[in-house]
């Protein structure tokens, strides 16, 4: 890759919900485990500060506190705090969310989304075949697909920026990106399989090269090993046999680039491991 700016990153944790680790990848063991949401606070020397998803909010429990939403806790129970929301940690950089410039969204899954009314001024980044699958639906149509429509803004479409094409650098295995700020500093790749049209983003740290995998599968485990997830899983996600691929794709991706550190915005190791490098 050439000289392109170096990118500072910050892992948020923004609470949990719980798991069956058998469910998450096969052969796990039958215990519940803890599955953290995930949100990347990077700041970019020139673009100045963004968000890579938002994560749980308060807001979550309001809209799963009433049917159909409320399936949604009893799937995965949640566990969450206000002090956890992104919107709520920002002090401790000294920023409030009017400093948030962009928010780059890996798909729509109620738990990627939650925070996003906290930044009614940012630029909104999203993958047009992730949103054009879940505009219209509603009720259970859009519990189906892991989404809350009154997560979203009513000003969403005014703001987003819909990614159709990927023209930039190639990655090994993964294919061409889209250079976000045609600087290789942030390049979203397609990863496809658990929700339709999803998004990872890899990013020069000042550490070296991270890929936040958003839930291309649920443990690092899952890349390592090239295992995937339960077949009850199935009836959660968008296609099985693209997960399947993907998986594939990002074992080999791993094994042909073994100095990036692969992040899942789920993975309990994951995050234990990446918040002591990017507090």
């Amino acid at each position: 890759m050439k000289n392109n700016p170096h990118i500072t990153m910050h892992l948020l944790d923004t609470g949990y919900c719980t798991a069956w680790e058998y469910h998450v990848i096969r052969g796990g063991r039958r215990l519940r485990i803890n599955c953290h949401s995930l949100v990347a606070l990077l700041h970019h020397p020139q673009q100045g500060w963004l968000l890579w998803d938002t994560g749980y909010a308060p807001r979550m429990l309001e809209e799963t506190a009433h049917w159909p939403f409320s399936l949604y806790r009893r799937l995965t129970p949640l566990f969450l705090q206000p002090e956890l929301a992104v919107a709520a940690q920002l002090p401790r950089w000294q920023l409030i969310p009017e400093d948030i410039r962009y928010v780059l969204l890996s798909h729509f899954h109620a738990d990627h989304i939650a925070g996003l009314h906290d930044f009614p001024t940012a630029q909104l980044v999203a993958s047009r075949a992730a949103y054009s699958d879940v505009v219209a639906r509603r009720g259970l149509n859009a519990l189906r697909r892991g989404f809350i429509p009154t997560l979203l803004p009513t000003d969403f479409s005014k703001r987003v920026t819909l990614i159709t094409t990927f023209t930039g650098p190639t990655l090994p295995v993964l294919g061409p990106t889209h250079d976000l700020f045609a600087d290789e500093s942030l390049l979203l790749v397609p990863l496809p399989g658990h929700a339709h049209g999803q998004l990872g983003l890899l990013v020069q740290t000042e550490q070296g090269r991270v890929l936040l995998a958003a839930d291309s599968c649920w443990l690092t485990r899952s890349i390592n090993e090239n295992r995937l997830p339960h077949p009850l899983t199935n009836f959660l996600i968008d296609s099985a046999s693209d997960l399947r691929h993907t998986i594939q794709q990002l074992h080999d991706f791993s094994l042909a680039c073994p100095d990036v550190t692969l992040i899942p915005s789920h993975c309990p190791e994951a995050l234990e491991q990446g918040m002591k490098v990017y507090a």
